[in-house]
């Protein structure tokens, strides 16, 4: 079967200039999605390398095609920074500066045959597609977008490899040029099969960030960035079944902000809101706190695995204490605080549920509120103690 360069090359253009739009309207909708904007540059780069490349024929094909190669090696660098920056790396710049200054080079030292000047154009290329694949391969992780773009990118690499041996062959005499141009344009169809691959790749990379991150919303809560009271549950029984399965204790802390409705009413839902961010911030700081939740309205929890009653309880006496001695500052004026706790703990009891320690470890908290809050107390009625600010 006879493949038409010409048709072939129209066919790379039009795919480069697709890959363009889907990045620019993708980069448009979600700009905060890391490497895409690297991939739209990729895009860009490419598509203006084979423009410039199709220009072989002119009077200036010779600079024309050196041209295009640097673009075409920058869109590959771009490909493997877009790859890099995407697992939380930075840019190589200097990296970048080598690639180009080695892709000018190999393209002016070329010798005038068309068999030398295809190995400096295949050569630099190889570089960045290696050092993406070997980016995706260390951090892909296994992931089906990091697969199939890695397949991509191997693709082309054994296009360009196939590219630079055959061409090899031709300067050594051992292949003829009819017989290298028998197998070229298959070349081609690798690049175009190869890009088109790993584009679908970074798309699938993409649309998996984006899900990670939409279900990492769904488990926190707007207001202080706590996990919310569904990342509670999950976590509570994941918790309290390892656990189990481990012997160890499990210590579950039920929290109320003391007066909140109070300090609502009398400042208004903004100094609330402020009451709930800067208890969070406290909660969330304090030492043995492993999972702290917000439960809905003033309603907290905290979730220790491993914990007995008596790290359960040291626990809770620290954070009291902090919450007393810590007023809230809002708009000049120093609101003091303080909360109510109720403890459960189970002692690697393979029959407790999470409904039974939640419901004990609510009574508690009752407790403590009759007892007149500012407190704890451990679940089963007993009235661990009251805590002032020390």
């Amino acid at each position: 079967m006879k493949l038409d360069f010409l048709t072939l090359y129209l066919v790379i253009l039009l795919n480069s200039l697709i890959y363009c739009v889907v990045w620019a309207g993708f980069c448009y909708v979600h700009r905060g999605i890391p490497g895409a904007r690297y991939w739209l540059g990729s895009s860009l780069m490419t598509t203006l390398g084979g423009l410039l490349m199709s220009g072989d024929g002119s009077a200036y094909g010779r600079l024309l095609m050196v041209a295009g190669n640097v673009f075409v090696v920058w869109g590959f660098f771009f490909v493997w920074t877009g790859i890099r920056v995407f697992y939380g790396a930075e840019p190589n710049r200097r990296a970048g500066g080598f690639m180009l200054t080695v892709t000018v080079l190999a393209g002016v030292l070329a010798d005038e045959s068309r068999a030398s000047q295809n190995i400096a154009y295949a050569v630099p290329q190889l570089v960045p597609l290696g050092f993406s694949l070997v980016t995706l391969i260390r951090k892909g992780g296994g992931g089906l977008g990091a697969l199939v773009a890695a397949a991509g990118v191997l693709v082309a690499m054994a296009g360009q490899g196939t590219e630079t041996i055959l061409n090899t062959l031709r300067l050594m005499g051992d292949l003829s040029t009819d017989g290298y141009y028998s197998v070229a344009a298959f070349l081609l169809v690798a690049a175009i099969f190869g890009a088109g691959l790993w584009n679908i790749g970074f798309l699938l990379m993409a649309i998996d960030h984006l899900h990670g991150r939409l279900a990492g919303l769904a488990l926190l809560d707007d207001l202080t960035g706590l996990p919310n009271r569904r990342a509670f549950f999950e976590a509570a029984e994941a918790g309290l079944r390892q656990a189990q399965r481990a012997r160890r204790p499990f210590s579950l802390l039920m929290i109320d902000v003391d007066n909140f409705k109070e300090i609502n009413d009398r400042l208004g839902h903004g100094a609330g809101d402020a009451c709930l961010r800067h208890f969070s911030m406290l909660c969330a700081g304090s030492e043995g706190n492993r999972v702290v939740a917000r439960m809905g309205g003033d309603e907290f929890a905290t979730l220790l695995v491993g914990a007995d009653a008596v790290a359960a309880r040291a626990n809770a006496e620290r954070l009291v204490q902090l919450v007393a001695r810590t007023p809230l500052l809002w708009l000049g004026e120093s609101i003091p605080m303080t909360v109510s706790i109720g403890i459960a703990v189970t002692d690697a009891d393979p029959a407790c549920t999470l409904e039974r320690l939640i419901d004990e470890a609510d009574q508690a908290l009752y407790e403590t509120k009759r007892q007149g809050r500012n407190g704890f107390s451990l679940g089963g009625g007993f009235r661990s103690g009251e805590v002032t600010a020390s």
